[in-house]
């Protein structure tokens, strides 16, 4: 069979060196769990860490001792329930070659095996659990296309599930094992370095170097597959979010030997609404039109796997997947399986609920409205050492959008220097964006000239492909500025009000809004080093007179602030400067919009509402309103598709009744005990109910069918010209799909 087109996935794992409840986990039970929780992909390991085969006949690995799971029966049982087998192969980890060949481990430069487990900061490396084999090694060809030809010929799954090598470009993660020593020596003429420095052009061909090998492993792998069975998928497990982001640039130099990514949402419960989102539409534009996506939301409670979270948690995880354009993965363990499965019973209501609307959900397509630009380039070179500062300021952003309801899509380095990649949108917001390719920039000249809203922040362009630097921002002609350079302030403010300053856009806002915070780190610093950042500015004396300053600069009265805790806090507002902090400009038939600041960062960080409003504002007042556009508290989630002439929309309701986290104000000379711990993740216990949800269509005119499927509702509307389509949901309980198509 081939996969569904809509993927409802369990995944069942047995992960314990001895095995604990692997007797009871059979092929039966497991094709009873799929049916009971209404999925249609089952997703298994065909090996485990231990190098353990699940499997008869194995020419590799020994059999399972005590598992009674047999794969191969599993895979047929499903067939026979119209259900897909997916087989975990070539795992991350294999404690049984590393015992056999300890040299074909993955080394760091001291030489100590880099594990997958957890080892606290001290302790030595030693026998580890689940070391990582390198893919240089010769475990690629007497094990690992051996093991996955070996899985598609004993197995017959439907897909191949690669975990990933975790091969990684940082020196803390990088290998420096004998292999990829002389392998590096022979393709570039270096040695490996043995510091971080970018300046060193080894350091800078290695680390594209591990990209180059772990997607070269990837092709080979999914190769040997379909040479076994043509017709195999292949899903890669990126994890978006783990080990710095860093494998995002493995998945898109692999993405075409794969047929799906597999986005592990592993930290959704310490992150809270949105993030399930964020890592599913970041892996959708890193795999491409018509990409697949399938994230995962683990069926235990936050690191406690034996224990089952309340039932809101899972099925507001599973829907957040979904209306971010994602199929589902459900993870579970031996463990849970046999302690509490009460999280199966909230898995089945919400797939139940999907297997009913999936017709919508396949036959939908993103709205094309305003893209949000990632560039893993970025990532990786802008702010080498620090990636999570640049994911903190694109997060932000997405978070801004999610809460004011403006649709939003997610476009790659890729889409910025294709003609077509932005083709439908009429904005682009590029936050932080500091490397950027003169192919690109030149696509998105013609884009703005062409009527399109350009939005950046900070250092936008600063740095091309090849480690150049312009020396300006890019597009500064579209702008209408001359860079100046980065100032590092500790804390500044936009004053809206500044003489000058055209601020149409902020009524009914306060005059200064700051910008910069404290160090939670607090060593020899009291500041956050990025987020007082301000890039200097001055209009341009050739297009100055097209330019509006919405707002100026005013530097903070003092280096930090006195009141309240004491070098904590932010010092008041201090003299106005000359230098921009926001400026609009129009450029050919378009317009660009840009922020001196991490705007972004702030958001992430403070969450306060003023920093949103100055991107949102402006946009709601240079953009034509969206074809679908609501009227709801900023808890709940409007995630609007286009739909066979029409438009499908899902409003997901994350109004809960507690904190996930809560966060350490960081170190200081001559501490105390904390009053109370500083790590609390509470999961969600009850979702509040919006007593109504007012949703505009702007739609031709014409009779149109809205239809609330998980309801059975239809009502008949009627569009007149010049008017759009209101309709009210009244009450939003937990989650809602609407449909609005035209009447046949």
């Amino acid at each position: 069979m081939v996969l569904p087109g809509f993927v409802r996935a369990l995944q069942v794992n047995i992960e314990d060196p001895f095995g604990f409840h692997s007797e009871e986990i059979t092929a039966e039970r497991i094709v009873e769990l799929a049916e009971r929780v209404h999925a249609n992909t089952v997703i298994v390991f065909a090996r485990d860490a231990w190098g353990r085969v699940f499997y008869g006949g194995s020419k590799l690995y020994p059999r399972h001792s005590r598992a009674a799971l047999d794969v191969a029966e599993l895979s047929r049982r499903l067939r026979e329930k119209g259900i897909a087998m997916v087989a975990m192969a070539v795992h991350t980890a294999n404690r049984y070659i590393y015992r056999l060949h300890p040299s074909w481990a993955q080394r760091n430069i001291e030489g100590e095996p880099i594990v997958l487990e957890n080892i606290p900061l001290e302790e030595r490396v030693r026998d580890p659990h689940w070391p990582q084999i390198c893919p240089n090694s010769p475990a690629m060809e007497e094990f690992f296309i051996p093991e996955i030809m070996e899985v598609v010929e004993k197995v017959d799954p439907d897909a191949v599930h690669l975990d990933s090598f975790r091969y990684l470009p940082d020196i803390s993660k990088a290998c420096y094992c004998q292999y990829c020593r002389a392998r590096f020596r022979r393709e570039t003429g270096f040695d490996l370095p043995s510091r971080p420095n970018p300046e060193d052009e080894a350091y800078r061909l290695a680390w594209e170097w591990r990209y180059k090998v772990a997607a070269e492993a990837i092709k080979r792998l999914a190769e040997a597959a379909r040479a076994v069975k043509p017709g195999v998928a292949i899903f890669y497990n990126n994890h978006p979010a783990g080990w710095a982001g860093r494998g995002n640039r493995i998945l898109e130099a692999a993405r075409d030997y794969i047929d799906a990514a597999y986005a592990e949402g592993t930290e959704t419960d310490s992150r809270g609404p949105g993030f399930l989102t964020f890592i599913t539409k970041l892996s959708k534009a890193i795999m491409g039109e018509g990409g697949r996506v399938l994230t995962t939301r683990n069926l235990f409670f936050f690191l406690r796997v034996p224990q089952s979270p309340p039932a809101p948690t899972i099925r507001q995880g599973i829907r957040e997947i979904v209306a971010a354009g994602g199929e589902p993965v459900a993870v579970t363990f031996a463990s849970q399986l046999f302690t509490d499965t009460r999280a199966l019973d909230a898995l089945a209501e919400v797939y139940e609920e999907i297997e009913r609307v999936e017709d919508y959900l396949a036959a939908a397509r993103p709205l094309r409205y305003l893209a949000l630009a990632y560039s893993t380039f970025t990532h990786d070179w802008s702010l080498h050492p620090r990636p999570d500062y640049y994911i903190g300021e694109v997060l932000g952003l997405a978070l801004m959008l999610m809460h004011h309801h403006i649709p939003w899509g997610m476009v790659v380095d890729r889409d910025l220097e294709d003609s077509g990649g932005l083709e439908g949108y009429r904005a682009l917001v590029a936050g932080a964006l500091g490397v950027l390719s003169d192919g690109a920039e030149e696509r998105l000249r013609e884009w703005v000239q062409g009527g399109g809203l350009l939005v950046a922040t900070h250092q936008f362009g600063y740095m091309r492909r090849d480690f150049t630097y312009r020396h300006s921002l890019a597009l500064d002609d579209a702008f209408g500025v001359c860079f100046e350079g980065v100032q590092k302030l500790g804390y500044l403010y936009y004053d809206l009000e500044a003489p000058g300053a055209y601020g149409e856009f902020w009524r009914g806002m306060p005059r200064y809004i700051p910008f910069g915070d404290h160090s939670t780190a607090f060593r020899r610093d009291r500041r956050d080093p990025m987020l007082g950042e301000n890039v200097k500015i001055l209009i341009s004396s050739k297009c100055g007179a097209t330019v509006r300053i919405l707002a100026s600069i005013r530097l903070a009265r003092r280096a930090w602030g006195y009141e309240y805790t004491l070098g904590r806090s932010t010092p008041p507002p201090g003299p106005l400067t000359e230098m921009p902090g926001v400026t609009l400009n129009r450029y050919g038939d378009g317009a660009t919009l840009y922020y001196s600041v991490r705007l972004g960062l702030h958001y992430d960080r403070l969450g306060h509402p003023d920093y949103a409003d100055l991107l949102t504002r402006p946009l709601e007042r240079l953009l034509p309103p969206p074809p679908v556009s609501a009227e709801a508290p900023d808890t709940v989630q409007v995630e609007p598709y286009t739909l066979e002439g029409g438009y499908l929309v899902h409003l997901v309701n994350h109004t809960y009744n507690q904190r996930f986290l809560d966060a350490p104000i960081g170190a200081a000379r001559q501490p105390l005990p904390p009053f109370d711990p500083t790590y609390s993740i509470h999961p969600i216990r009850h979702v509040i109910r919006v007593p109504e949800v007012r949703l505009k269509f702007r739609v031709d005119p014409g009779s149109y069918v809205l239809r609330l499927p998980l309801r059975g509702v239809e009502e008949r509307l009627r569009a007149e010209p010049g008017k759009p389509i209101e309709y009210t949901l009244s009450p939003l309980g937990e989650y809602e799909l609407v449909a609005l198509l035209p009447a046949q």
